[in-house]
């Protein structure tokens, strides 16, 4: 029996039998993965040129409204912190609104594309790698958070590393989305390789947690934050369809063709049950 990372419970139970175990709390539902490690090999099934394509305009419109929610609650002027920044799109985002924000990411391979931006990023792992007595306005997690191990280790990094009053910023996907739902209808009839994409297990980051509103929301009540805002966000682009599928080279031609006919088929209803939402939250 594992405990459940958010409330403690010993009840969880193995709940996706897939390349590594997901367990799910019989308590408040939260699913999470103690056996998948992040591979410091850097090497996994993610094709990185096609994942860039896919991702960089979605990621920077859904950007735009997390900046409209910085400015709502704190000065423009305020001093973030992005853990994995990736690419850097988000610190570009801030520069262009003139809000200071560096980055910490353990990959290398961005490092000129981050001097060419003029962007401030520490190679290494939060928070241990940060440099010493680093305080922030707001830290963000954009769709990094469920990649990483002991949440309440990091949860009190958060906590200790940010000013009175000042921001946690988490986007993530949810397990209430639509394509998550899916997954686990294919799941029960025996098709894995959804699930598996959706924990990401063909990567070297995987997922680690998939989270609700519900168990997001508990996570920082339990460790001093209180919720400001959350709202939905966009989860794909239709001109960008192809490239999202495309970045898992592990898929075959018809699986890629399969899953670009269902996508097109639910685009319509992903603007209504979104898989991502961002939640803002203050310390108290």
């Amino acid at each position: 029996m594992i405990p459940c990372p958010i409330c403690n419970q010993p009840n969880s139970k193995l709940k996706y039998q897939l390349k590594f175990n997901v367990h799910e709390c019989a308590n408040c539902g939260f699913q999470f993965c103690p056996d998948a490690t992040f591979n410091k090999s850097m090497v996994s099934d993610l094709n990185e040129e096609t994942r860039e394509k896919a991702l960089i305009n979605l990621r920077k419109e859904n950007f735009q409204h997390i900046i409209a929610s910085i400015k709502k609650n704190k000065e423009i002027e305020s001093k973030g912190l992005e853990v994995g920044p990736g690419y850097g799109w988000f610190l570009e985002v801030c520069r262009d609104h003139g809000i200071r924000c560096s980055g910490i990411e353990p990959e290398t391979r961005f490092n000129e594309h981050y001097k060419k931006e003029g962007l401030q990023v520490t190679n290494g792992f939060f928070p241990q790698d940060l440099p010493k007595e680093s305080h922030f306005d707001f830290i963000a997690y954009n769709d990094v958070l469920e990649h990483l191990p002991d949440l309440k280790g990091i949860m009190q990094a958060n906590y200790n590393l940010l000013n009175p009053e000042g921001l946690l910023i988490v986007n993530l996907p949810q397990q209430d989305g639509l394509i998550y739902f899916i997954s686990k209808i294919a799941y029960l009839f025996g098709v894995k390789s959804l699930m598996d994409r959706m924990w990401q297990f063909n990567f070297h980051s995987p997922h680690m947690s998939y989270f609700t509103k519900q168990t997001m929301h508990k996570l920082a009540q339990d460790n001093n934050f209180e919720g400001v805002e959350s709202f939905p966000l966009k989860t794909i682009n239709l001109s960008e369809i192809s490239d999202r599928i495309e970045q898992d080279n592990q898929q075959g031609m018809l699986a890629k063709m399969a899953s670009k006919i269902g996508m097109f088929i639910l685009f319509p209803f992903l603007q209504v049950f979104p898989d991502t939402r961002c939640f803002i939250f203050v310390k108290r």
